[in-house]
């Protein structure tokens, strides 16, 4: 056995947690829980100011879990001399796609800050950031070398599997751990399981890659999936919602995916084309999840064309509609507008239109629109046509048909029994070819070569 090893069965070991975001924060948490030291470094001063404060900006970070684990020891700082001689490093700093290919700087950052502050002990690595299969090894390893003595280096791949606003404890989420040998693939089982319940040990970091984007690359496709049915739906008489949850009740080989504005956040949106390039970069192409990416990208503008055309069917003109969109988040019960298609359709409606958004968990200068915090700041009973956008659990959709004269629900959730017309997302439809007309709009093949 190691000394890394032993330090980290015995809760010995000093943690640095490389990025404080929506990754590294929890995870913070959950490792001082664990009985750790842990320090975090954060590039954001004025996140870094919060937290010290005791002040959580991540969705499931509460001020009391934050202040308890600053009184049991976490230490978060803007100045990167917090992290010096860890005997284990996290990093968990966001990645995205810029001129389409990965944009690994704020990887390579904090790599760099990973060998500046580590001392000649025995050290594991660990890259939690969502990556392209291979960058581990390609990226991270050869960088940590220029600092520190391969031999004293242990890396490992374990990619996050948090689901914010949702009811999935982290203990009970298993986490991949993958590793190019035993040591490093060892140690950071006992670093992980020392909060979550089991580890699934892989035999490569790039696998270890491979699987988070296969993860979320299999929801991209099959929500474009039903997005694209939903479209074809809008042409005769079926109902897409029906059909998903008849096929639920198919005990095997079907799992439900469900249509709406589209896809956002830092996941789904990016992580497929980690997969597209690394195919580019190998000279093949991964044509089904291309495809699948155009689709989910053209659901905001099918989104406010359904709404335009909804209010020219009753003779509103756009410049002179007034419009309320319940939902600027990305996804339900979170604060979270990374690439949010709801913020965008807000925004676009509100080139032409009076547009009004509603959202309890975002802050009302978020975007490029007006957002209110509560459905009573808002005279429903006004607006030419309400559109829910994102389903939060706190929207009373009683009270919202009860004011309403005509709601669009791209989500399937408002009640169709009360005073208010509603008009769902597939819904059968006049002239029912939004797919190509916005395909045409963002100068997009609709039906690019297969």
């Amino acid at each position: 056995m190691t000394n890394l090893q032993s330090r980290l069965e015995d809760r010995a070991a000093k943690v640095g947690v490389i990025g404080l975001g929506y990754v590294g924060l929890p995870l913070s948490l959950e490792l001082t829980r664990a009985g750790y030291t842990v320090a975090g470094f954060d590039i954001d001063a004025d996140r870094v100011a919060d937290l010290q404060d005791g002040l959580s900006y991540v969705d499931d970070v509460s001020d009391s879990e934050l202040a308890s684990a600053l009184d049991a020891g976490f230490t978060p700082d803007d100045d990167p001399a917090v992290v010096a001689d860890c005997d284990a490093y996290v990093v968990a700093v966001p990645t995205g796609v810029s001129a389409g290919e990965p944009d690994m700087g704020a990887v390579r950052a904090a790599t760099e800050t990973v060998g500046e502050q580590s001392d000649d002990r025995d050290t594991l690595v660990v890259v939690s950031s969502t990556v392209y299969p291979g960058a581990t090894d390609e990226v991270v390893t050869p960088l940590l070398s220029e600092y520190r003595d391969p031999d004293k280096t242990y890396v490992a791949m374990v990619p996050e599997r948090l689901n914010p606003g949702t009811d999935h404890a982290v203990e009970d989420i298993p986490l991949v751990v993958g590793a190019n040998d035993e040591i490093a693939r060892c140690a950071a089982r006992t670093l992980f399981e020392s909060f979550v319940t089991d580890t699934h040990p892989v035999d490569s970091t790039t696998t270890a890659e491979l699987t988070k984007t296969l993860e979320n690359t299999y929801r991209m496709v099959n929500i474009a999936l039903v997005n694209e049915l939903t479209a074809f739906a809008e042409r005769f008489d079926a109902d897409v919602w029906d059909a998903i949850e008849a096929a639920s009740t198919k005990p095997f080989g079907f799992q439900a995916f469900y249509p709406g504005p589209g896809v956002g956040g830092h996941c789904i949106p990016i992580d497929p084309q980690f997969l597209t390039w690394r195919a580019s970069e190998l000279e093949t192409e991964l044509s089904l999840v291309e495809n699948a990416q155009r689709i989910n990208e053209w659901m905001p503008s099918v989104v406010v064309d359904r709404i335009e055309q909804l209010l020219a069917e009753r003779g509103v003109e756009p410049a002179e509609a007034s419009i309320v969109t319940l939902g600027v988040a990305y996804k339900p019960d979170v604060g979270d507008t990374r690439r949010s298609p709801a913020l965008e359709i807000s925004e676009r409606l509100n080139e032409d239109a009076g547009v009004v958004a509603v959202d309890p968990h975002v802050h009302p200068d978020e975007g490029d629109v007006v957002i209110a915090n509560s459905i009573s700041e808002v005279p429903l009973e006004d607006a030419d046509v309400v559109a829910l956008l994102v389903d939060h659990d706190v929207f009373d959709f009683d009270e919202v048909t009860s004011q309403a004269s005509l709601v669009f629900d791209a989500r399937d959730a408002v009640p169709t029994d009360g005073d208010a017309e509603v008009v769902t997302l597939g819904d059968e439809a006049r002239g029912a070819d939004r797919f190509e007309d916005a395909a045409r709009e963002q100068e997009i093949d609709s039906k690019p070569n297969r």
